[in-house]
């Protein structure tokens, strides 16, 4: 995973960054916590990296923008266990002096898919560690670093645990989620990214909706600009000075408060389209 965003460092630089002590509170809590109470041999199971924020602070999603930096976790696991990828908490922008960022507040849950090895036997208690590292930001910015662990059993049954239960539910709600009656293209016109958006005959149109770019293609330093058609809208974004000059694919997800499908429940809608693939 890229740790620090390139042409960022000039702006983290000159950002106020405080050191703590080991001992000292942090303004980001984070711990691992389990959706279910035990692990099953040979099944997936679903840990949570859980963030609670301090008021005024925040940390940072995937892509956090022309600044910050993303929560990792370095695992050094059991072997025959395998963690993927984060399924991310639904980002929001944030503003961090004069630059919008793409971060959270208050308290989340980043999903972590684990596979577990099919010879464990029941009764087994399971330590899972890994190092994190994360970006914690208000007025100033604090870099943070913790080891962290969770210990498990091995059951043949595993229960949904009542404590975290609404936490996976909030964030799987908040994943991208493919919307049928929407045509989404791009087209690159010199330093912008132009996507255009077209309802479909049942789908009402939706105003002022921002994308979330995976990658760091698209500044946070520039708003976008919506261009209306008709019922269709174009979102004309402004790349980075770092992005590629041929983006093959353009990833992410348009998020609208109104909602994309008929009952405005999907507020994620997953982008997967291509860009520059035929230059």
């Amino acid at each position: 995973m890229r740790l620090l965003l390139p042409g960022t460092l000039f702006i983290i630089a000159c950002l106020p960054i405080s050191l703590l002590l080991a001992d000292e509170p942090r303004p980001a809590q984070l711990q691992l916590i389990c959706e279910k109470d035990g692990i099953v041999p040979g099944q997936t199971f679903y840990l949570g990296l859980h963030i609670k924020h301090d008021k005024g602070w925040h940390t940072y999603w995937k892509n956090p923008g022309d600044v910050g930096l993303p929560p990792s976790i370095k695992w050094d696991l059991p072997k025959g266990f395998n963690a993927h990828p984060f399924q991310w908490a639904s980002p929001e922008l944030h503003k961090m002096g004069i630059i919008d960022v793409q971060a959270f507040h208050g308290e989340i849950t980043h999903i972590i898919p684990m596979e577990a090895p099919a010879d464990l036997k029941t009764g087994m208690k399971i330590k899972l560690p890994g190092h994190a590292s994360w970006l914690m930001c208000s007025k100033n910015c604090i870099p943070g670093n913790k080891d962290l662990s969770i210990t498990l059993p091995v059951v043949k049954q595993a229960k949904i645990s009542s404590r975290w239960k609404k936490q996976f539910a909030a964030t799987r709600e908040g994943l991208p989620k493919t919307v049928k009656g929407w045509n989404i293209s791009a087209k690159t016109v010199g330093e912008y990214i132009e996507m255009l958006i077209q309802p479909g005959a049942k789908q009402i149109p939706v105003p002022h909706p921002y994308f979330f770019c995976d990658a760091n293609h698209i500044t946070t330093q520039e708003k976008p600009e919506y261009l209306p058609t008709g019922r269709d809208l174009v979102i004309r974004m402004h790349k980075t000075e770092w992005a590629p000059k041929t983006i093959s694919r353009l990833t992410g997800h348009l998020h609208s408060e109104k909602g994309w499908d008929p009952q405005g429940k999907i507020h994620n809608m997953e982008v997967d389209i291509p860009l520059d693939e035929s230059k």
